[in-house]
């Protein structure tokens, strides 16, 4: 039987490798709308709303107390509420929605 040398599998593995690096570089191409996900103040659950930078559990249930006496239609709404800034709310605007979601 004869024995295959490290030479020709490394060079295939260089091959393989360059393969892959080519294959997966290539664009994707085609109609496909694709929009961020965002965080919705006035819906989502209180879970959902710790994703954010700077909301941990006290302030989920902080925004999901306040949201029931009060319509949350921009981040800027949030700074009625104890504990969130200024620099809070400019950190939320990008991430979060006052629109639900639609499926």
């Amino acid at each position: 039987m004869r024995r295959i040398g490290a030479t020709p599998i490394s060079i295939l593995l260089i091959l393989y490798c360059a393969y892959l690096s080519v294959s997966y570089s290539i664009p994707n191409t085609g109609d496909v709308a694709v929009e961020p996900f965002r965080v919705c103040l006035q819906t989502d659950q209180a879970d959902v709303l710790e994703l954010l930078p700077g909301i941990g559990p006290t302030m989920a249930d902080r925004i999901v107390e306040f949201r029931k006496e009060h319509a949350i239609e921009s981040p800027d709404d949030l700074l009625q509420i104890h504990g969130i800034g200024k620099k809070t709310v400019d950190e939320l605007r990008l991430l979060t929605t006052s629109e639900p979601r639609t499926q």
